[in-house]
């Protein structure tokens, strides 16, 4: 169970970290190359896929090395076990940190303010099509901004609640053989507080996109709708495969923003 609880958890936050990755390339090439054909439901399952696959190999080192251990005297008194991992050498478990430092926080972060700032410069830029029209370039001006706010929100809110944990898992890593850092008596808490902060990233973007754009928020009323049909009319407990998660990680996919095409 140790090992399935740690392993879980480290793929559920690479595939969160990796959603946002996808989403925000998705986004980047729907407005920057609009020319080009939209992400079909058959590509769409095929990023799911390759988006989960990612995760599930990134954290397969944490199935290998987690186990139960007693790390202390008390624990060991107590008869307490701690689910940690034991590497066999300390550089393997610097060196994994750090790898998941970059694949799970740098590299989404990097990717979301590159592809958003081309984004926003673009669209916010760019003159709508045809001759001027007051009412119309109105109301392009207010998607332009809709837009542009729900992405600096995206933005803010994967920093805010990341950078505190992937902070403290930096100096703990450094400081690993510093017996003073580790009975600072705050520890507990920043540790409690920082940790709770990242997990608590997994509720907010569903809120953001649902509060700021309407076709994801048709999307979600379609599937679970879908699923709430379904239930009422069939009873069995099999369902169909168009009510899957794979159909709705494609629609969030294929329908995640409401932007005009720039010009």
């Amino acid at each position: 169970m140790c090992k399935v609880v740690n392993y879980s958890q480290a793929v559920s936050v690479l595939v969160s970290a990796y959603t946002l990755l996808a989403i925000s390339i998705d986004r980047y090439m729907a407005i920057m190359r609009p020319l080009k054909p939209r992400l079909s439901k058959r590509a769409a399952k095929t990023v799911v896929a390759a988006v989960w696959g990612g995760a599930l190999a990134t954290a397969a080192p944490v199935s290998v090395v987690s186990q139960l251990q007693r790390p202390t005297m008390w624990h060991q008194y107590c008869q307490a076990d701690m689910c940690l991992e034991q590497w066999e050498h300390s550089w393997q478990s610097t060196q994994y940190t750090i790898s998941l430092l970059v694949l799970q926080f740098a590299l989404p972060l990097c990717a979301l303010i590159a592809t958003y700032a081309r984004i926003a410069c673009a669209v916010w830029g760019g003159r709508p099509p045809g001759e001027a029209q007051g009412d119309r370039d109105t109301r392009l001006q207010q998607s332009k901004r809709k837009m542009v706010k729900m992405m600096v929100i995206v933005v803010t809110v994967f920093t805010i609640s990341w950078l505190p944990l992937n902070m403290f898992i930096v100096l703990w890593t450094i400081h690993e053989h510093d017996e003073s850092w580790g009975m600072w008596p705050g520890m507990p808490y920043v540790w409690f507080a920082s940790h709770w902060l990242a997990m608590s990233h997994s509720c907010y973007n569903p809120i953001i996109y649902c509060y700021m754009n309407g076709r994801y928020r048709r999307g979600f009323k379609q599937a679970f709708g879908c699923l709430f049909h379904m239930r009422l009319d069939t009873p069995s407990r099999h369902r169909s495969s168009a009510c899957e998660g794979v159909q709705m990680s494609a629609i969030i996919l294929e329908q995640s923003l409401e932007i005009p095409v720039p010009r």
